[in-house]
């Protein structure tokens, strides 16, 4: 340890990684920052002290959606040696499996992530691979359009989805235009883990960097994007006709640059957020949280919605993969949906609109609702609903089965798609879908709160409910590894009342054939009994954010009569909640010690 270091008291390991940063040309571009982190531990700051220990104590790691993080210096956070590595091993994996030698890179609107991008360009340009870069924020999904239609071996979008302004990250697709899966996932982390020199850009190797500024993407790159999501329509008319009014907003995203066309292209009258289609630097200001999932997100559009007669309110989140929803009640007011209960609508307009094609199928993940599973095997349509969270699983059964087209894809975390094109979830697609099911049902005098209690009222009432457990932080990381471990080896004999029934650990073995199926997954599920009734129990830690996520469903019999739904829908509400009011306690108790340490 350095004599400038010891008062810190840190880890060796810590200490031997922070004494690269300080001193290794490598890292130079962050050096600034990291030696005034530094000094303000060495002054006595317990929160210096402890951004140091978190951001060296690992290496940032691939998620669920890539590698994200806050912004700042240090391996475990995002920065431009972070990014510049993260290239450079996407260049040589790149090149290990064989894959065309030309990558396309996209980014959205938040702090920093153009010039993320150059440096990923310029790392890819570096290693003598051609790039494709489109020089205004764009979304997510038209990445993997794009890798897909200029056959690319690999793509790379800078964003951090829903994350808080203060993160960035980025996604890395394959050559079929999905985030890496299994061994070109381990491949990719392997890779990026054996960088030990960042060769630097000659000038000559500019030439492999092809920008196209704003005006060549709006001509060049977003037509045949624009084509293609109006096309995973399922009512292929004008709607104008129908009456339906839609206030919009992209939450300071990219949305209004794929979904607004796509709504003004079927005929519907939306209303855009203006001030939420200002990128904002970055700083989404006038939200609390970029994140459709929550319902606050959408106040602004919500008070733009009561103003102008809207009927429904649309949001994407910044990389506009993903989609929120808010419906007008009976009362007036606007009632939000989730992402279970928007999937559903979304899957049975689909199926009403469409003869499915005899090689058509759905795929979910095994935290959605049940009731897609129920809708689909009444209409005889396959459904894979037991995949890991995340689309790049989605993807990976579609490599597995090119035979099969994709009628319906989506997860409970408000992520979309149709269609075999796209290999992520698109905020586009999704408000086509939601927004032509809302016309139908205008046109008829109904809203899409109907259309679900007719669902209910067939199928049985389905609830399901996600609980977020924020653990920031080293101590949390290592709360919830505790938590998981303790669980899988030792699992809790029940909750509220309800008997664990059987328990699977998705870290063990399965034998479904699949080899997506049966990857391994930090993920424990309980299903749970209390006479006649079922409930279901997940806990996964998120791949994306400092957070264990607790997961409960469970639903009546089917055949509910209207007048009784109400009823229904109290018990099985009363239910979801008391399971994961006592699975919080017991997390809480157990994790304890370690938060408190």
């Amino acid at each position: 340890m350095t004599a400038s270091h010891v008062a810190l008291r840190l880890p060796a390991d810590v200490e031997h990684a922070l004494s690269q940063w300080l001193s290794e040309p490598r890292y130079a571009a962050e050096r600034a920052a990291l030696t005034a982190l530094v000094s303000q531990a060495e002054s006595g700051s317990a929160a210096a002290r402890a951004e140091i220990l978190d951001a060296f104590s690992q290496v940032l790691p691939i998620g669920t959606g890539g590698r994200r993080g806050k912004v700042g210096p240090g391996p475990n956070r995002f920065n431009k040696v972070v990014v510049r590595e993260t290239a450079q091993g996407m260049v040589q994996a790149l090149r290990s499996a064989g894959d065309t030698p030309q990558v396309a890179v996209v980014y959205d609107t938040r702090m920093h992530s153009r010039q993320f991008a150059y440096s990923v360009a310029e790392q890819c340009a570096a290693g003598g691979v051609t790039v494709v870069l489109l020089d205004t924020p764009r979304p997510t999904p038209q990445l993997s359009f794009l890798v897909r239609r200029l056959g690319c071996g690999a793509g790379v979008v800078l964003s951090a989805s829903h994350n808080p302004p203060e993160d960035n990250g980025i996604k890395i697709y394959g050559p079929d235009g999905a985030q890496v899966l299994g061994a070109r996932d381990a491949a990719l982390m392997g890779a990026i883990l054996s960088v030990r020199e960042l060769p630097d850009l000659h000038e000559e190797q500019r030439a492999l960097i092809h920008v196209l500024p704003p005006e060549r993407v709006a001509a060049e790159a977003d037509p045949a994007y624009h084509a293609y999501v109006l096309a995973q329509g399922v009512v292929p008319r004008s709607l104008a006709d129908t009456g339906l009014k839609v206030v919009f907003t992209p939450l300071h995203g990219v949305g209004h640059t794929s979904a607004l066309p796509a709504l003004q292209a079927r005929g519907i009258a939306v209303t855009p957020v203006e001030r939420q289609c200002d990128p904002d630097g970055g700083r989404f200001s006038t939200v609390k949280s970029a994140n459709p999932e929550a319902p606050e997100s959408m106040a602004m559009a919500v008070s733009l919605a009561e103003e102008t007669d809207a009927h429904l309110v649309l949001a994407t989140d910044p990389d506009a993969d993903r989609l929120g929803a808010c419906v007008r009640g009976r009362d007036g007011g606007f009632v939000p949906l989730d992402g279970n209960r928007l999937g559903v609508l979304m899957l049975a307009h689909v199926l009403a609109n469409i003869a499915a094609p005899t090689n058509g199928w759905v795929l979910t993940t095994l935290v959605t609702t049940p009731l897609l599973r129920t809708m689909c095997e009444a209409h005889g349509l396959e459904i894979v609903d037991d995949l890991l969270v995340g689309f790049k699983h989605h993807a990976g059964m579609a490599a597995e089965r090119p035979d099969k087209t994709i009628v319906f894809a989506c997860e409970e975390s408000h992520g979309f798609v149709r269609g075999d094109e796209i290999r992520d979830k698109d905020g586009a697609i999704a408000a086509l879908l939601l927004a032509e099911a809302a016309a139908l049902a205008h046109a008829r005098g109904e809203t899409l709160l109907d259309d679900l209690e007719k669902i209910w009222c067939r199928f049985g009432y389905h609830r399901e409910k996600t609980l977020n457990f924020m653990a920031p932080g080293l101590a949390g990381r290592q709360a919830i590894q505790a938590l998981m471990q303790a669980w899988r080896t030792r699992p809790p004999a029940g909750f509220a009342g309800f008997v664990t029934e059987t328990f699977e650990d998705r870290m063990q073995p399965r034998g479904t054939g699949s080899p997506t199926r049966d990857l391994p997954g930090d993920v424990l599920v309980f299903e749970l009994a209390q006479g006649t009734e079922r409930c279901r129990l997940v806990l996964r830690p998120s791949g994306t954010e400092p957070k264990l996520k607790i997961y409960g469903m469970a639903r009546s019999a089917p055949g509910v009569d209207r007048a009784a739904l109400a009823g229904v829908q109290a018990h099985i509400d009363r239910t979801v909640d008391a399971v994961l009011g006592d699975a919080l306690a017991q997390i809480r108790q157990a994790m304890l010690p370690y938060l408190e340490a």
